[in-house]
C-alpha cells in the first residue's frame, strides 16, 4: 500500500503525532478547552485524522451500523445500543471529539490561513469543517455551529443553529472553499501533511463537489423531482466530482497498532462487543451469494491495521446519479450509473464480481421497484459507513426491522451529558430518539 504520511491518534491523551514521513513523527498535544497554537500543516494533519478516527470508528461507524443492521451489538454499552437504549452519558466523547478535537481547530487554521492568505490551507479547512459539521448535523439534528468555538474565552454556552440553516451553512463553506482553490498558490501550501489527497486542490475540489452531491440527494423529501434535478446539474459542476476509486476521499491508517484503522484498535481491545457476521446486511448479501461477504469480515478489507476510513468514494458517487435518474424517469441513465456504483464496491473491496449483475435480484432490468434496487445495494457497498444510516432514514429503504420488538429504531442520536450540564439552556427541548431529521420529514 502507498505510503501516504499518514498521522495516528491516541484518542485518550488526545496527542496528534504527525508525520512528515512514514518514519518520522512528531507528537503535537492539544489543549480541548482553546484552539491550538500550531504550524497549519499540524493542524490539517490532526484534523483529518482525528475526523477519521471518529467518524470511523466506535463512536460514529459502529452504533450507525447497529441501528442500520449493518452489525449487532453484542456486549457492554454496544448490547445496551442494540436494545436502543443510548443514553445522554455515551455521547460526550464523541461530541467533545467533533467539536474540540476537530471544529474547534479547523476553525484556528482558517483564520490563520486567512490572515496569511494561505488560500489553499484556508479553502481544505473549509471541505473539512463542511464535511465533519453535516456528520454532526446529520447525527443530532440542530447543533452550534455560529455561536460556538468560544471556550478560549470561558464561554460554553452557545446557541443551536436550526438543521436547515446549517445546510445552507455547509454549502456556503464548499461554495467559499472552491473559490479559495482556485486562487493562485501564495504562501505555504498543504503538501504531505494531508493526508487525504498529499495537496491536490484539483481531488479537493472535487470532494467539494461530490460532498454536495450527498447534501442534495439527503433532501429528496422536501421535493423529490426538484432535488434530483439539483443533484444531476451540480455534478456537472467545475472541476468535476469524484469519478475513480483512486480519488476517493479517504485515511489510511498504520500498520503500527497503536495508530491503526479505528475499528482495528477497536475489535483488539474490546473484541465481542460488536457481532459482525450475524447481521441483516451479512445475511441478506450471503443469500445473492455475494462475494463482499468474505472481504467484510474483521481483518479483511475492513478492520484492518491499514484499512481505509472512507469520507465520500466514487461508488457512493454513482449510486447518488442513480437514484437522481431514477427518481427523474430516467431509467437508462439510472441503469449506467446503478451498474457502475456495484462494480466500484467489489472494485474497492477487491471483491470478484462474476455475474453478479445478472442475479435476478440484483439485475436492473429485472427489477420492478428500481429505486429499491439501487438503496438496496447502495446499502450492501457503504458499509461501515454512516452514511448508510442517513439513507435508510430519509428512504426506509432497506425495510429494516427492529431488533428490540414493537420499539422503533432510533433516527438520532441523544444529545451528550455535556451539554445537558454546561449548555443546558439552549439544548433544544422535546427531542426523543425517534425524533426525525429536517431533511427526514
Amino acid at each position: 500500500m502507498k505510503c501516504i504520511h499518514k498521522l495516528a491518534l491516541t484518542i485518550g491523551a488526545m496527542a496528534l503525532i504527525m508525520s512528515s514521513s512514514c518514519k518520522k513523527y512528531l507528537d503535537v498535544n492539544t489543549d480541548p478547552d482553546r484552539p491550538v497554537v500550531a504550524p497549519p500543516a499540524s493542524i490539517l494533519t490532526g484534523a483529518e485524522v482525528t475526523a477519521a478516527y471518529t467518524i470511523g470508528g466506535a463512536d460514529f461507524a459502529l452504533v450507525a451500523s447497529i441501528l442500520s443492521n449493518q452489525t449487532d451489538g453484542a456486549s457492554q454499552q454496544f448490547a445496551s445500543y442494540q436494545n436502543y437504549l443510548l443514553v445522554a452519558d455515551n455521547f460526550s466523547n464523541s461530541w467533545s471529539n467533533m467539536y474540540q478535537g476537530i471544529l474547534l481547530n479547523l476553525v484556528e487554521l482558517r483564520r490563520l490561513a486567512e490572515e496569511k492568505k494561505y488560500y489553499h490551507y484556508s479553502g481544505t479547512s473549509k471541505i473539512l469543517t463542511a464535511y465533519v459539521l453535516g456528520t454532526v448535523t446529520d447525527m443530532w439534528g440542530d447543533v452550534p455551529y455560529s455561536d460556538a468555538f468560544k471556550g478560549a474565552n470561558f464561554d460554553f454556552k452557545s446557541k443551536y443553529d436550526k438543521q436547515e440553516d446549517l445546510y445552507k451553512t455547509i454549502d456556503g463553506l464548499l461554495t467559499g472553499a472552491i473559490a479559495d482553490l482556485n486562487q493562485p498558490a501564495l504562501g505555504i501550501q498543504p503538501d504531505v501533511n494531508d493526508v487525504i489527497f498529499e495537496g491536490d486542490v484539483q481531488k479537493w475540489i472535487q470532494f467539494a463537489n461530490s460532498y454536495r452531491l450527498r447534501l442534495l440527494i439527503h433532501q429528496t423529501k422536501k421535493d423529490a423531482a426538484g432535488f434530483a434535478q439539483k443533484v444531476i446539474a451540480a455534478a456537472a459542476a467545475p472541476g468535476g466530482i469524484i469519478t475513480q476509486e483512486a480519488d476517493d476521499a479517504q485515511v489510511v491508517f498504520l500498520s503500527d497498532p497503536s495508530r491503526a484503522n479505528p475499528i482495528y484498535q477497536f475489535n483488539v481491545t474490546r473484541g465481542g462487543y460488536v457481532a459482525y457476521e450475524s447481521s441483516y446486511l451479512i445475511k441478506s448479501m450471503q443469500a445473492l451469494g455475494d462475494s463482499r461477504v468474505s472481504r467484510y469480515r474483521p481483518g479483511s478489507f475492513y478492520g484492518n491495521k491499514t484499512s481505509p476510513v472512507i469520507f465520500l468514494s466514487s461508488y457512493e458517487l454513482q449510486f447518488i446519479l442513480a437514484e437522481a435518474h431514477e427518481r427523474l424517469g430516467h431509467h437508462a441513465e439510472a441503469k449506467a450509473f446503478y451498474e457502475a456504483g456495484v462494480k466500484g464496491s467489489f472494485l474497492k473491496v477487491g471483491a470478484a464480481i462474476g455475474n453478479y449483475l445478472s442475479h435476478p435480484e440484483v439485475s436492473f432490468d429485472a427489477a420492478t421497484d428500481k429505486l429499491k434496487l439501487i438503496l438496496t445495494q447502495k446499502y450492501y457497498a457503504l458499509y461501515l459507513q454512516p452514511e448508510a444510516y442517513t439513507d435508510w432514514r430519509r428512504t426506509g429503504i432497506p425495510a429494516l426491522v427492529s431488533k428490540n420488538g414493537d420499539k422503533p429504531i432510533p433516527r438520532r442520536l441523544p444529545y451528550p451529558q455535556t451539554e445537558l450540564s454546561y449548555n443546558e439552556s439552549n439544548v433544544p427541548t422535546g427531542i426523543t430518539l425517534t425524533t426525525r431529521m429536517w431533511w427526514d420529514q
